[in-house]
């Protein structure tokens, strides 16, 4: 009789207890990790651990020290190093949000989870410190060792300082690309190279209106302005040779797509069909892999 008691009161406190919310429990992980996983219990972090379900990427938003932003493959700023600040606790959601809508809604998991970054690491006010010498803002870096970084400014008060989201979100796009790129998923059709010359010099004409379609002039010969691969600005192309460097010429298409709004791209070259051609080719090789480049440019 004791027996059925006890049977049946466990019974009932199994089924009570399926009435709670199930506790966060570790994801499995192969390697050690550099940071406790997941960093809380809140519904945030319950987010924060599906998306490293799915795409095998951990966000991390508490507890980076800047040494650990500071670990790169190389350093090319001498006496140089970033730091950056916590991000606020009442903001973390609003940077999950961003991370979702804004960079992982444009990519199957399935297809490119393999060329996200262990870590993403989730901050506000980063900077690099050159000399003693406070440098502006980075909104993203995608040169760490096993890392990226995602920062927006906040104000005294905490409150987000918003100018940069697209910045953001292109960069942190086409470092993924050129993953992608690297690790062989992207192959550039053979018809992009049609009609293309690497050898003939171009010539500064871009001050001249009556020769901006001239045979030399860079967009009648097919090439888009260049655009730094920090998107921090864009100019004329006027030296061939960052042309015909390897890849380069479809990556400065990339680039300049994300760079530019659609209506601005063709507000610019819609005059220029070898431009245009090429520029087809290039979203054809995008919407293959399922990917849209005018939308993530534009935000939709």
């Amino acid at each position: 009789m004791k027996k059925s008691i006890v049977i049946i009161f466990l019974t009932s406190l199994l089924a009570v207890s399926c009435y709670k919310e199930a506790p966060i429990k570790p994801t499995d992980v192969v390697d050690k990790l550099l940071f406790d996983f997941p960093q809380g219990s809140s519904e945030v972090d319950r987010r924060i651990q599906a998306i490293q379900e799915k795409y095998d990427t951990y966000l991390i938003y508490k507890d980076i020290p800047n040494s650990v932003l500071n670990r790169a493959w190389v350093n090319v700023y001498i006496n140089s190093f970033i730091e950056a600040q916590p991000v606020p606790a009442d903001l973390v959601g609003w940077y999950v949000d961003f991370v979702q809508e804004q960079l992982l809604d444009y990519f199957d998991a399935e297809k490119f989870k393999t060329y996200f970054p262990r870590y993403l690491f989730l901050v506000t006010n980063m900077h690099r410190v050159i000399d003693g010498q406070v440098k502006p803002h980075m909104p993203a870096k995608t040169d760490g060792v096993d890392f990226w970084a995602l920062s927006f400014r906040t104000t005294e008060s905490g409150a987000l300082y918003l100018p940069e989201e697209k910045l953001a979100r292109i960069t942190l796009a086409y470092q993924l690309i050129c993953n992608m790129l690297q690790g062989g998923l992207i192959e550039i059709p053979i018809t992009f190279y049609d009609g293309i010359d690497y050898n003939t010099m171009i010539y500064d004409d871009v001050n001249n209106q009556d020769k901006l379609h001239s045979a030399y002039h860079y967009q009648t010969r097919g090439f888009v302005k260049y655009v730094q691969p920090s998107f921090e600005y864009e100019s004329p192309l006027t030296n061939i040779k960052l042309a015909a460097a390897t890849n380069e010429d479809f990556l400065m298409y990339v680039r300049k797509i994300l760079y530019s709004t659609t209506a601005e791209f063709a507000a610019e070259n819609g005059s220029y069909a070898l431009v245009m051609r090429r520029y087809n080719t290039v979203l054809d090789v995008f919407n293959g892999l399922g990917i849209d480049l005018a939308a993530i440019s534009d935000g939709k």
